[in-house]
């Protein structure tokens, strides 16, 4: 006769691993200054680092943010990690520009999305298939601004040459604001423009303010600084009202002027 016998064998077996990676996530201002709220409808930074920790190198394939709430404000550029090839102690960095719409909920804190990578062994094939992670990135404190001011100016100046710097500063609130503005005397520049102004702005609109100023000094320079006040809002100080201002600004030396003497000597 037949006899059956019914068994099973248990085994475990221990596979090794270990993090490819390490993503950090910080959120800066258009001046790279470490924020730790973001205002609304004002653009800001997202900076991420990818340390690589494998032994072995590791190819980036690609990378995009999928964004939950916020928006981009330039259009979506190709993976700036794309290829990108890291070796043991390695670090790629990559920088978004965002920008948090106004909100119709209550809401101070908001989710950003996911940071998403492509990735494999560098010595697989270029048929294996690629690992995708996805990366929650952190949530952000929100707050309102009732003034936004910034300034459109050249990248850099030179000596004795005027330099334009237009000021835009937009109301952003539903009541009509008082703007006191003064602007501080330099020992590295002349300008000219009013001094001191008060002018009354409409819910919603925007008055621009235009200053030339004449570098005295190369190198990088501290740019006059406005003193700004809105009486309706005290709790506004200047430091927060400007914060979104460029604060400095690269001079350069006043070129020699090339003459036909200087040309026959030569």
């Amino acid at each position: 006769r037949r006899i059956s016998c019914k068994c099973h064998k248990d085994e475990t077996v221990t596979v090794e691993t270990l993090v490819p990676f390490e993503v950090s996530v910080k959120f800066v201002s258009s001046k790279f200054e470490p924020l730790d709220r973001v205002a609304v409808d004002v653009p800001f930074l997202l900076m991420t680092d990818i340390l690589s920790s494998s032994p072995w190198p590791l190819l980036m394939a690609s990378s995009s943010l999928q964004l939950s709430t916020m928006t981009s404000n330039t259009p979506q550029p190709p993976s700036q990690l794309q290829e990108v090839v890291l070796q043991t102690g390695e670090c790629a960095s990559e920088c978004f520009c965002l920008r948090c719409p106004p909100l119709t909920s209550d809401n101070t804190t908001i989710a950003t999305g996911q940071y998403l990578i492509s990735w494999r062994r560098q010595s697989c094939s270029p048929d294996s298939p690629l690992i995708q992670t996805a990366v929650t990135l952190p949530h952000v404190i929100l707050e309102s601004v009732p003034l936004y001011i910034h300034a459109d100016l050249p990248s850099f100046g030179r000596v004795r040459e005027s330099l334009a710097v237009r000021y835009h500063i937009e109301n952003r609130t539903s009541l009509v604001q008082e703007v006191e503005m003064a602007v501080e005397p330099s020992d590295a520049f002349m300008f000219s423009g009013l001094k001191q102004v008060r002018l009354r702005i409409l819910p919603g609109l925007e008055q621009q303010m235009l200053y030339n100023y004449y570098p005295l000094m190369a190198g990088y320079q501290t740019l006059p600084q406005l003193n700004i006040s809105l009486p309706r809002c005290p709790a506004s100080n200047t430091h927060t009202l400007r914060r979104f201002l460029p604060q400095r600004i690269f001079v350069k030396p006043q070129g020699r002027q090339i003459d036909d003497t200087s040309i026959a000597a030569a």
